[in-house]
């Protein structure tokens, strides 16, 4: 009887583990994010974001200075599933800062706690942080993920304008864009704004690698455009909805930059 017993426990933890050891990664798909303080016209996208049931980050600066009807509007945006991130509370870039000879004790205290005390007291609890003008370094990423978030969101493109040259490459070819469930906690977005001349194409070839690789292609913008304008660091919302569509199209996931690191970590503690 003992034998018995103990050959069924043995078959039923074998069983277990290899369940375990089978169970799929998480789908692929599509993280985006939206920055800095365009609130009213973040809130005109929910129709849109709901036909394709889409939920992203919202990174917001300054926020001690949004309007009541901001914050509400802000609230409203959570209630639908979207994330409210941080993003700064002067929009200050920690690398400009230290030039300019101020401590990095201080930057934290102006530039971090000060937008979460403001949030905080507004019913906010942000986890993600997105740096401002692509500038950390990794002392300042260590510090903000020990202390204040779980994941930190940086900015890659596509073309970079040096002097005398522009250096480009192909969004199949960038891969900090691409999250692979790892539980990274510093990550890149590319920016899709007008001047960034990102076209529908290499946005599809993004897609069809993140499918491929069964990863996340991670995507940001700034100020949403209903109507044209030469505006530069603003994105088309009808480009936005092709984007959408070809997502549906090829059967994407979309998450928030917090989900990502959510479902990083509980693929870590598999392994």
């Amino acid at each position: 009887m003992k034998n018995t017993a103990f050959l069924w426990l043995v078959m039923n933890v074998g069983l277990w583990g290899c369940h375990e050891a089978t169970k799929p990664l998480p789908p692929a798909g599509i993280a985006l994010s939206f920055d800095d303080r365009y609130v009213e016209e973040w809130t005109r996208l929910r129709p849109l974001l709901k036909k394709y049931n889409v939920h992203v980050t919202f990174y917001v600066t300054q926020f001690d200075s949004l309007t009541p009807k901001e914050v509400a509007l802000l609230h409203q945006l959570q209630r639908d599933g979207h994330e409210i991130g941080a993003h700064g509370a002067a929009h200050i870039r920690v690398l400009d800062w230290m030039r300019g000879g101020a401590s990095l004790d201080d930057f934290f205290r102006y530039e971090i706690e000060a937008e979460l005390i403001s949030m905080r007291k507004a019913g906010f609890r942000p986890v993600t942080f997105a740096h401002v003008g692509g500038q950390q370094t990794w002392w300042t990423d260590r510090r903000l993920l020990r202390d204040y978030f779980k994941l930190l969101r940086d900015v890659s493109m596509t073309e970079r304008r040096l002097p005398f040259f522009v250096f480009r490459q192909p969004i199949f070819g960038i891969d900090e864009i691409y999250y692979h469930f790892d539980g990274d906690r510093t990550v890149h977005s590319l920016l899709i704004d007008q001047y960034t001349n990102i076209t529908d194409a290499q946005l599809k070839d993004g897609l069809i690698r993140a499918k491929n690789t069964q990863s996340v292609l991670m995507l940001l913008g700034h100020h949403p455009l209903f109507t044209p304008s030469d505006e530069p660091y603003a994105f088309s919302v009808a480009r936005l909805e092709k984007l959408l569509q070809e997502t549906q199209r090829l059967g994407l996931k979309t998450y928030t930059m917090s989900e990502l690191v959510e479902h990083g970590d509980m693929e870590t503690r598999r392994k």
